[in-house]
């Protein structure tokens, strides 16, 4: 009867142990389901936040390449701009001396016509020191090739 009971119990015992280890692997496999499905939207989400970041990144960079290169074509062009202020104020400057030295060839022009008007007319003719001073030099008129003008430039003499 001990026997019995022991071997009844050992039964009992195998018996409850695969019960247990029956319900331990269904708990673990829905412990596993339920994590499953807890961490699949997670995982699903957090995988496209990482591709989504991955984009971002690659898009910061093109961005990056594409502000340097702008930023290199704005500093040319500003160079650019620059060079043609600095050439049309040349231009600007070249117009003015090309002006005075126009202006100063007309009044050597105008003295030297002054002065070889007066020779023909008289022979010890100088220039009249105020128009001289003034940079105004006389210009000789058709008026002054009349015998009265002649008449009148032989008297001052």
């Amino acid at each position: 009867m001990l026997s019995t009971v022991a071997k009844e119990y050992q039964v009992k015992q195998l018996k409850l142990k695969e019960v247990n280890e029956q319900n331990r692997k269904e708990a673990l496999a829905a412990t596993e389901t339920v994590a499953n499905l807890v961490t699949d939207p997670v995982t699903t989400n957090v995988s496209e936040v990482f591709a989504t970041q991955r984009k971002l990144e690659m898009e910061v960079k093109g961005l990056q390449t594409n502000t340097s290169h702008f930023a290199k074509q704005t500093r040319q062009w500003l160079e650019m701009i620059d060079d043609f202020n600095a050439n049309l104020k040349e231009v600007g400057d070249f117009q003015n001396w090309a002006k005075t030295v126009e202006w100063d060839m007309k009044n050597i022009a105008s003295a030297l016509d002054y002065v070889s008007r007066s020779d023909s007319h008289t022979p010890s003719s100088s220039f009249p020191p105020a128009a001289a001073a003034a940079g105004d030099f006389p210009v000789a008129t058709a008026a002054d090739d009349t015998p009265a003008a002649e008449a009148k430039s032989r008297k001052k003499t």
